[in-house]
Formats: structure tokens, sequence, C-alpha cells
């Protein structure tokens, strides 16, 4: 699991089938339409589109522009046995990327990764929990369900993460967020079980409490 889900628009369902198989074997959560019918359905939960363009009913370019035209910023990239230079052009010009079939899956798995990551940023996850720590950002399970903190959460969670497999005393959460309140010892621990209970960690194994010292975020985890 890796946070991005996939749709992939592909009638071959020998190819779809493969495609399918591969993608969710690389950790991506996958949603596979034959047509473009129920596209514009679904799309609010996608993060990349792979599509071919020979589809029954509309094409891939006229999906791809409905796609466009909702206001929608999802990256898609096209997949087709049509190799001409004007499908190839078409194709880069309403799309962000173009692979011919027959393809290496590898080639295709880089420029989705270099392309998600373009879109996105870097993600670090432990277990179900997705951080974007550039933006501040925290997400359960999937980019499309992120925790809504507080502000006062989001400081203390990013506290322990950029802290992350290093115990943190009361006194440490004190002096970075509550220097001039009182330090009403039971603070820290309130904010903490709203966090846990926020990210789905019921048994403490990503915030950790170390008894008698404090609290600590551990990354070194199966996921």
């Amino acid at each position: 699991m890796n946070g991005y889900h996939i749709l992939l628009v592909e009638d071959d369902s020998m190819i779809g089938d493969l495609l399918q198989k591969m993608l969710v074997r690389e950790g991506y959560q996958v949603t596979w339409e034959k047509d473009g019918e129920n596209v514009l359905d679904i799309i609010h939960q996608i993060d990349l589109v792979i599509m071919d363009i020979m589809l029954p009913g509309e094409d891939g370019y006229q999906v791809t522009k409905k796609i466009k035209n909702a206001g929608l910023n999802i990256p898609i990239i096209f997949l087709s046995a049509r190799n001409d230079i004007d499908s190839k052009l078409q194709g880069l010009t309403i799309g962000e990327d173009y692979m011919i079939k027959p393809f290496d899956p590898r080639e295709l798995l880089l420029r989705m990764k270099k392309m998600l990551e373009n879109q996105y940023g870097t993600f670090t996850q432990i277990k179900h929990v997705f951080i974007d720590a550039e933006h501040k950002k925290v997400f359960h399970r999937s980019l499309h369900q992120e925790v809504a903190f507080t502000a006062i959460e989001r400081k203390i969670f990013f506290y322990l993460y950029e802290n992350r497999d290093r115990t943190l005393t009361k006194e440490h959460f004190f002096d970075y967020l509550w220097q001039l309140e009182d330090r009403n010892p039971n603070i820290v621990n309130v904010h903490i079980k709203k966090i846990r209970e926020k990210i789905h960690d019921h048994t403490g194994e990503i915030i950790q409490n170390i008894y008698g010292e404090g609290y600590r975020l551990n990354t070194h985890m199966k996921k």
C-alpha cells in the first residue's frame, strides 16, 4: 500500500488483468474500468489515470477531455497501440504522457512514480499512515483521507515526526509548545490520545508510550 489510487481504463481483458495485478503487487490501489462511462463518477477518488485510446463508446481522448474540462488536475498516461505521430501529439497535448503497446512494465512503473512525485510530492509511510512533511499533512490509508488535526495536534504530531525514533519527555513538549502557559501534567496525554484516535493507532504502535519517560514516534515497523 502506497496511498495512491490508480484508475485503469482498458477494454482488453488480458492487458487489463496483467496491469491490475502488476499495480496491486507494487502497492497501488486500482480501479479497472473497461470503458469511460463511469469515469467521472469516480474520478475524484483517483490520483493517476492509465488510459487506453480505443475504447467502446467514447475514445480515450474524449474521456480525458471530460476529466480536464471538469477542472481536475489528475495526471493521465495514455497506453495505445497507435504509434503514428498525430496520435502521439494529440495524447501529449491533452494528457501528460503517451506510451506505445507493447511496453516494458518497468518503464510504465518508473514513469508513474516520477509523475506521482512531481504531482503530489513524496510521502513517508508508517503502517497505514502517510506523512507529507513538506506541507504538514497526514493521511489515513489513502491520499483522499486527510487526518483532521487541530492546530495544536498538528504541531505535536510533527514535533514527534521531526524527532522520530527518539523519546520525547513531557518537558520537551512543554518547552516547545507551552512556554508561557501553566504546565498541566495531563495536557500532553490528552492531546496524544486524540492524535492516536485520529490516526487509528489504537494499540500505540506508531506513537508509543515509553513508561516513565515520554512518547516516541516509531518508524521501524512492518507496514
